[in-house]
């Protein structure tokens, strides 16, 4: 993905964490709490326990189309290119039970226009790969949760929205984050709440990257061709986020959440630098009327880095790259969707605008709007997405390495993405 996507802490926590478990086990009423249909593995750490329990084991095998509005042939001239190649295999195993549930996932990649020649892979699938997430837990007689192992960190809702490719907020990785820790969640009356300690960071996968080999955005070593890079990981991440109903009428409902996150970033550079901070705080509001839904969310993320370096930009890695981007800023995302028939086939759409404010005066801003579709057919998934790009490293020419740091070329691009997953 290096190559088409440059076009294109404590013991402390840990007790209190069981310690609140216990309590709520013995002062709460039970609650049941919605499943969504689309993420099965993810839901197991959030609903109550199955009618029936078991393994579950299965797959989906995915393609995707790529149409690139703004590519670029080796000499730098813009030119359109067309896609059509294996996306991704995704590995899972389910565990529900009466009192414990687990999960596991990995995917492997390459064999793709993602991970060409060009760029120094040999091209065949699983030439990367990678955990998702892999995760153990016990529920509660009131439904209290608590997990331990490699899962989303709770900022927020783990998807933001509908989209595939994610927001702004996943570049900068603020939207679906990984990594190993202990988390407690528990339903009241009315609210939820969930609270999270994460030691460490997502390890690094297989792939050809010096340390970029993972699903969610992490903070890396940075890879020789990212200018001014860094070398740093994420330690002793603490999170919380509580939401709760603001109003339930018939088929409206309007809810809230505030969410923040503390962390360490350790320096792996090999020279007394010193360790920086990650700091991030959230803010989001839901929609829906049945039909209808909608969220508007805005972060603030301030990454502090000790004055020995440049401290105006941080490298971050995924999918077997790495990329720069600003360290301070506001991320704000807007979503609006809803579920639609046409000619018996149900479609769901959505839009989303996002956009990454830096605070640096010189910085250009990134952005990205994208329109959808999805369709789904027993165990066929298609979706289809427009992808509207201002320096935003994953859309457009020329935007990959810096765009989410400095910036681009401060122009638009565009491309039109499909994925098409079969579930086994």
């Amino acid at each position: 993905m290096r190559s088409a996507f440059r076009f294109a802490r404590s013991p402390l926590v840990l007790a209190l964490c069981l310690a609140c478990a216990s309590l709520a086990h013995a002062e709460a009423p039970a609650k049941e709490v919605a499943t969504p249909t689309d993420t099965p593995a993810e839901a197991a750490a959030t609903t109550p326990a199955p009618a029936h329990t078991g393994w579950t084991l299965g797959g989906v095998l995915r393609g995707r189309w790529d149409v690139r509005f703004n590519d670029a042939h080796g000499d730098g001239s813009r030119r359109t290119s067309n896609h059509l190649s294996f996306d991704t295999l995704i590995l899972k195993a389910d565990y529900d039970g009466q009192d414990y549930f687990a999960s596991a996932q990995y995917r492997f990649y390459g064999g793709s226009v993602l991970y060409s020649h060009a760029g120094g892979y040999r091209n065949y699938p699983g030439e990367v790969s990678f955990p998702l997430q892999a995760y153990a837990g016990r529920r509660f007689a009131n439904g209290d949760r608590v997990a331990i192992g490699l899962q989303p960190v709770v900022l927020d809702e783990q998807y933001w929205g509908a989209q595939v490719l994610g927001s702004i907020g996943f570049v900068v990785g603020l939207e679906e984050v990984y990594a190993p820790g202990i988390t407690y969640r528990h339903d009241g009356d009315g609210y939820r709440l969930a609270a999270g300690y994460y030691p460490t960071s997502t390890p690094d996968g297989k792939g050809i990257s010096r340390d970029g080999a993972r699903y969610s955005t992490a903070f890396v070593q940075g890879d020789s061709y990212v200018p001014n890079g860094t070398s740093t990981s994420e330690r002793d991440l603490v999170a919380a986020t509580v939401d709760w109903d603001l109003l339930k009428h018939d088929d409206v409902t309007v809810s809230a959440a505030v969410s923040g996150l503390y962390s360490r970033l350790q320096d792996e550079s090999g020279t007394p630098q010193g360790d920086g901070t990650r700091r991030a705080l959230a803010a989001s509001v839901k929609v829906s009327n049945g039909t209808w839904r909608g969220k508007v969310l805005v972060a603030r993320q301030d990454i502090s880095l000790p004055a020995s370096r440049d401290t105006h930009v941080i490298t971050v890695g995924g999918f077997d790259a790495s990329y720069n981007i600003a360290t301070k800023g506001t991320v704000v995302f807007a979503e609006v969707g809803r579920p639609l028939t046409v000619a018996g086939q149900p479609f769901d759409l959505y839009a989303s605008l996002s956009r990454f404010i830096k605070d640096e005066a010189d910085f250009k801003d990134s952005q990205r709007l994208t329109l959808g579709a999805a369709w789904t057919h027993g165990r066929l998934r298609v979706s289809s997405e427009l992808l509207v790009g201002r320096n935003d490293p994953f859309v457009g020419a020329g935007q990959y390495i810096s765009g989410a740091a400095e910036g681009g070329d401060d122009r638009y691009k565009t491309s039109l993405f499909t994925v098409i997953g079969y579930r086994f």
